[in-house]
């Protein structure tokens, strides 16, 4: 089994002290919806975040990184043979457990859609079936919480290697930066096995790419 953790996604609903700006006001009326229950992003909203977060204003606010991202593990063939669970950590320790049998939605506002749900009710179902669920939880909780052999964390310092060099079958964790830019805000300290993949930067997306794909050749899918 390879369990994907996305740590410190870039995915909230709109900050407390964003709340009152006119734009972002506006935007909800537009939509017909409640300013705290709307996911901040930086599509439509950047010049409001760079007002309120001028330091973060090019890392918050991407939920179409996670999009992008899930997309792609939901439809992996890892995943269609159940071999697969994908975790969503954020910068708010809200976790987010991706059911096997989840499909993202086809359409980007869909998927704000879904996750607006998801942030207001905390689960998702579909005929009596979990598709998507919300806790609090931080990094290391979650990690602890998942029985595994091995504990990956890939970072742009850690030690150059090939993914073919470090994933086996065994049953790995491996823990992927869910934002465009900076370093983790929580602890990852306690992980020991850190590897870059390339000396370049790289989507996030790109990256679980890279790490389905080697375990899908490794357990012998592919």
């Amino acid at each position: 089994m390879l369990h994907l953790v996305i740590a410190d996604a870039e995915l909230e609903t709109i900050p407390e002290e964003m709340q009152a700006d006119p734009a972002i006001r506006r935007f909800a009326k537009k939509r017909n919806k409640r300013v705290d229950r709307m996911i901040l992003d930086s599509n439509y909203m950047h010049t409001s975040i760079d007002r309120y977060f001028p330091n973060e204003s090019k890392r918050r606010g991407r939920p179409d990184i996670i999009y992008l991202l899930l997309e792609m593990t939901q439809e992996s063939i890892l995943n269609h043979k159940n071999q697969l669970r994908t975790y969503v950590h954020t910068r708010n320790n809200q976790v987010i457990r991706i059911s096997p049998i989840t499909r993202m939605p086809k359409s980007y506002n869909r998927f704000i859609g879904l996750f607006e749900d998801l942030f207001e009710k905390r689960i998702i179902t579909n005929n009596g079936k979990e598709l998507l669920s919300m806790e609090e939880s931080s990094l290391g909780d979650l990690i602890n919480s998942i029985r595994r052999d091995r504990t990956i964390l890939l970072h742009p310092k850690g030690e150059m290697r090939k993914p073919s060099e470090f994933i086996s079958n065994a049953n790995i964790l491996i823990v992927i930066g869910g934002f465009s830019e900076g370093d983790f805000i929580s602890d990852t300290s306690f992980i020991n096995e850190r590897y870059a993949i390339f000396d370049q930067e790289l989507t996030i997306w790109s990256v679980a790419n890279e790490m389905v794909a080697n375990y899908e050749r490794a357990v012998g899918l592919t």
